[in-house]
């Protein structure tokens, strides 16, 4: 039986198998910068890699869950403090109107005035963030209040759900993010009717006291205005309590990700170079077995024959 190779030539394929395997495992790794690119790489540690995996991607997913709703708890935040601010306005034309020489011509723009105010109001309960209505609780796809001059608070509610939803932190700790625009503006007992803190009747007292032209129900409407006022500030730190407990659950998030992150690369990443080195050395070990496969002999038998 003839073999279609020699026993070294045979050796040395089989060297050069092994030294491409290695060049090509080498250039996988450094292209991709992971030492583990197949289970056959490290097998006793694919359990560990994935876990891992699994573990960043889940905290990267609360950071951006975090992240989203901060957005909406700042704007919250923003819009109570405009609400404030607008009360303070109240209180300030209230003032001047409830001045007993105050003539009727100002007392009726400053009716205008607050009436201004109460537009603007409800246009806070309508702030969006991302096409959601922030302030409408579980229901927020419509707007939850809009103006209504019939109505004796001045306003029509369109939504009446409830505000359940919570985020939770990298413990797992959860804790509510917003309230309804009814919650936050317009107080009721109940029976539904408005609270001496509702924000909407307090308005909409003072600008009906203020076209009466009469100041000692200018007077009396204020003290609305400033209870109001009150609860509204009240409100404000619901958000601020929130805005704080995010930023909390962001940094530990944060955290979470640098552990997780340092956790897998020391399971999968590359020594890129300790791996420039390595190519270098199975390149010229190439280079190396192919040069000296080409210096050897490649005379037969046959050439020693004497020819006829």
């Amino acid at each position: 039986m003839i073999s279609g190779l020699s026993s070294s030539n045979a050796q040395f394929v089989t060297a050069i198998d092994n030294i491409q395997n290695q060049l090509s495992n080498t250039q996988e790794q450094l292209s991709t910068g992971l030492s583990v690119n197949q289970a056959s790489d490290a097998p006793d540690e694919l359990g560990d890699i994935f876990q891992s995996r699994a573990n960043l991607a889940s905290v990267n997913q609360e950071t951006q869950n975090l992240t989203n709703v901060q957005a909406i708890v700042n704007a919250g935040d923003s819009s109570v403090q405009t609400a404030v601010q607008l009360m303070q306005n109240a209180l300030t034309i209230g003032s001047e109107g409830a001045n007993s020489g105050t003539s009727a011509s100002t007392l009726a723009g400053l009716a205008t005035q607050v009436g201004d105010l109460l537009s603007q109001m409800v246009s806070l309960t309508q702030t969006q963030v991302s096409g959601v209505y922030i302030f409408s609780g579980d229901d927020p796809s419509q707007p939850p209040y809009q103006l209504d001059p019939a109505s004796p608070t001045g306003v029509q509610q369109l939504v009446t759900a409830s505000a359940t939803q919570q985020i939770a932190d990298p413990n797992g700790v959860t804790f509510p993010i917003s309230l309804t625009a009814q919650q936050v503006f317009d107080a009721q007992d109940a029976m539904g009717n408005p609270t001496a803190q509702n924000v909407f009747a307090a308005l909409t007292n003072l600008q009906t006291a203020l076209q009466s032209g009469n100041t000692a129900n200018v007077s009396a409407a204020l003290d609305g205005v400033t209870s109001a006022s009150a609860y509204l500030n009240q409100q404000l730190s619901f958000y601020g309590t929130a805005e704080n407990r995010i930023t909390s659950a962001i940094n530990l998030a944060q955290k979470f990700q640098v552990q997780d992150q340092t956790q897998l690369s020391g399971l999968q990443d590359a020594n890129v170079a300790q791996l420039a080195v390595q190519l270098q050395q199975e390149t010229t070990e190439m280079d190396a077995a192919l040069s000296a496969q080409a210096k050897r002999p490649t005379s037969t038998l046959f050439d020693y024959l004497p020819t006829t």
